[in-house]
């Protein structure tokens, strides 16, 4: 494993140094485990108690810190989590697999490969398909006919990559997703349901992340479009004719249905829904096991089900938790006022007479 003093760590992110900058680090570390050759970071207040007990060689913080008598150097910085995890690189590069094709993939005469591919075990390559310099193909994987892929993309093995799926550069696309399926089209008709076929693409922009065993759908008419550098979790589904903003950070098992407009810097936490043919603004966030069925405005904070604003949300949520103490103070209420006579009470049960 590669070595860093606490000096080189620092001009690679812009620290400022407190503390031995010859220190020698060799690894990384959360605060809880880190050793004395071992980098950590401090980036909020809950982990102020773990920054005290450390045993780490080094740790970054944020620049406001005060660090005092500690044992460990200090590199301060803008975005502690951040310049952290540009650090993690460091120690621990990717590896790469050698170029070249295996022996036991399958590359149509009809496709284009760049230089410095590496395609692994039965990869299969269809006609007209064109792959990037430098993009790693994982086993098993597929290229449909006419898929564009780019430069320094990284596919996992057993991904499908369906027929005129476009892919920008250094997009991550991991174990078991598929790009470009058939979208969910059919019209009900006297003898059932009649599939409608999708004639759509599917575009992915440039730095893009698709997590494992993801699904997007190709478009009925127009494309499918996913923006740069936006972040797919594993387990979502995109649905047709979807089109996502740039930057958007999406979790585990969301699911987006067909014809969405998702704005810009747009975030879902894990198991949201969202109905079809609905606009959520550019940099909503969408809370956790939400069900969206109108629009979200710009900026907006929602959760629940149907999303709320998320303050209502939450004062809701609390309510609910009251709901069975509440209940029981009313049946004590409503028994002392039958038990005393409705003189000088107010019946909780309404009149005799009906007319409430």
């Amino acid at each position: 494993m590669p070595a860093f003093t606490v000096s080189d760590l620092a001009r690679r992110v812009g620290a400022d140094v407190l503390g031995d900058p010859d220190r020698r680090l060799t690894g990384v570390a959360s605060l809880d485990v880190a050793g004395p050759e071992d980098l950590a970071f401090f980036a909020r207040e809950a982990m102020r108690e773990a920054v005290r007990g450390t045993g780490a060689g080094a740790v970054l913080t944020p620049r406001g810190f005060e660090a005092g008598a500690v044992r460990f150097s200090v590199l301060k910085v803008d975005d502690p989590q951040l310049s952290f995890a540009r650090i993690v690189r460091l120690f621990h590069p990717e590896p790469a697999p050698p170029p070249g094709i295996d022996p036991s993939a399958r590359v149509d005469d009809g496709a284009r490969i760049g230089e410095a591919v590496s395609l692994g075990a039965g990869v299969v390559v269809e006609d007209g398909a064109v792959i990037g310099h430098g993009t790693w193909v994982g086993p098993g994987t597929l290229i449909g006919r006419g898929a564009r892929i780019g430069a320094d993309c990284r596919l996992g093995h057993a991904v499908s990559i369906l027929h005129g799926v476009e892919l920008g550069d250094r997009v991550r696309v991991h174990a078991g997703a598929r790009v470009g399926t058939d979208g969910f089209g059919y019209v009900p008709g006297p003898d059932g349901a009649h599939k409608v076929p999708q004639i759509g693409g599917c575009v992915i922009g440039a730095d893009v992340e698709i997590g494992a065993n993801c699904t997007i759908d190709r478009g009925a008419l127009d494309d499918t479009r996913i923006g740069d550098r936006t972040k797919l979790d594993n387990l979502v589904h995109v649905a047709h004719n979807v089109r996502i903003g740039t930057d958007c950070l999406i979790a585990a098992h969301v699911g987006i249905a067909g014809s969405c407009e998702i704005g810009a810097g747009t975030q879902f936490g894990g198991q949201a829904g969202v109905a079809g043919h609905l606009t959520i603004g550019a940099g909503a966030r969408i809370a956790g096991q939400t069900g969206v069925v109108r629009d979200v405005p710009p900026g907006a904070e929602v959760g629940g089900t149907p999303a709320r604003p998320q303050r209502s949300w939450l004062k809701e949520a609390a309510h609910l938790s009251r709901l069975p103490d509440l209940f029981h103070r009313v049946a004590r209420l409503e028994r002392r006022a039958g038990a005393d006579g409705d003189e000088g009470h107010v019946r909780l049960d309404g009149p005799d007479d009906g007319s409430a």
